[in-house]
């Protein structure tokens, strides 16, 4: 396919997406308020003539004489690796033109754009998209809870932005290898194995400055909104090579547990192709209570459940978790060292608490994490009426 066949495809499925999501409802907008063109010009003063663009979408309100509000849209696709900052200048120049108000340009490609044309749309007001799937600004995270926004408070510039990433970008994540629990754990104990031997903990700080050497890999502590725009614990960006983690984390005991969970986004993700909106809006993954897990139903549940698989299985690898848990237990004198069973008997709760503290204090970790990893491990049981205890551990860790 030549370049002008190329585009022109680009801008017949850009018309046909954006036409339909506008009678399906989808942008909030009513059909009979909102009209859309191909090719369509819009007067310049300048030139003394119509200035013709690719797309537009005119916002009418009832019973007015004229739209409220104009988007220009112009779709580049190109055999280039980016599209050129001359180009974005290029199309404001037209934009500026156009004697109208609420006017918004919008310009989208299936390649890439210049830095400098993000850093000129940013101070123009431009919306610019890219929908290849292959952006360098793909932010793998770790949120303090899922994102109840409010569809009707956003706004229309916002629903349009999300509508094309979502309908034009790439929709699928490639390169997500479909990892088991034990493949997780082989790679996770190579990695522990190389920077500290075996049943020896890893001491954060300087496991941090040997990752900075090994692997030029970069760490970032700052404000959880600074991060992404909203709090989030942590998140990897690929194209920085850098892990950022909310500040408020570092001296609390979830802190090992998010880097693990950033450091599983670096060995097991770095590959991946994806577009940020289309991650950004699958469903976190639901603990079933019938089946008793976490049910992996979409691409982000997997990558999500990968790298807090890979957080336990580097800090707490299986072979010196269970040396260290039968040591301590048989050093206290317990029988049965290498098995919990708890009910409701004071000795039995004392002596899983004091093992829960100890192995959290030796790993530098979570009380939490360190149930969980006695539960997944098979070291205890639970009497019939601890399984709610259980079950939060369970239904909590992710």
């Amino acid at each position: 396919m030549n370049t002008v066949a190329k585009g022109d495809n680009f801008e017949d499925i850009s018309y046909e997406l954006i036409l339909d999501s506008i009678n399906n409802l989808e942008l909030g907008i009513l059909p009979s308020n909102a009209k859309v063109f191909r090719k369509k010009g819009y007067y310049s003063k300048d030139r003394e003539k119509d200035i013709i663009f690719d797309l537009s979408i005119e916002i009418w309100l009832k019973d007015s004489e004229r739209y409220s509000n104009l988007y220009l849209i112009e779709c580049k696709s190109s055999t280039k690796k980016n599209i050129p900052v001359d180009d974005v200048e290029e199309f404001f120049s037209k934009i500026r033109q156009i004697s109208e108000t609420n006017v918004k340009g919008i310009m989208i490609t299936d390649k890439s754009f210049q830095k400098g044309g993000f850093t000129y749309a940013k101070n123009k007001n431009l919306m610019l998209i890219e929908v290849n799937g292959t952006s360098k600004k793909i932010i793998l995270h770790k949120k303090t809870s899922k994102n109840n926004e409010n569809v009707e408070n956003i706004s229309l510039d916002e629903k349009i932005l999300k509508f094309v990433y979502k309908t034009l970008a790439i929709n699928k994540i490639k390169g997500l290898k479909f990892l088991s629990a034990v493949e997780i754990e082989e790679i996770a104990n190579r990695i522990h194995y190389e920077y500290k031997g075996v049943n020896k903990p890893i001491n954060k700080d300087d496991f941090i400055e040997y990752l900075k050497n090994k692997y030029k890999l970069n760490f970032n502590f700052v404000s959880g909104n600074s991060i992404y725009s909203v709090n989030i614990l942590g998140c990897y960006l690929k194209k920085e090579k850098t892990i950022y983690i909310n500040l408020d984390q570092i001296e609390t005991n979830q802190f090992t547990y998010i880097l693990g969970h950033e450091l599983g986004h670096f060995f097991l993700h770095n590959e991946l192709i994806f577009n940020q909106q289309i991650y950004d809006d699958f469903e976190d993954t639901k603990y079933s209570f019938k089946e008793d897990k976490h049910l992996l139903v979409n691409d982000r549940n997997w990558i999500e459940w990968q790298a807090n698989k890979f957080s336990i299985s580097l800090f707490l690898p299986k072979d010196a978790f269970i040396y260290h848990f039968n040591t301590f237990r048989k050093e206290i004198g317990i029988s049965r060292y290498y098995h919990i069973f708890l009910d409701n008997q004071n000795i039995n709760q004392i002596d899983y608490k004091r093992t829960v503290d100890y192995l959290s204090n030796l790993f530098g970790i979570s009380k939490t994490t360190i149930k969980y990893r006695i539960q997944e491990l098979e070291l205890i049981t639970f009497a019939e009426n601890q399984h709610t205890v259980r079950d939060i551990i369970k239904r909590e860790f992710f």
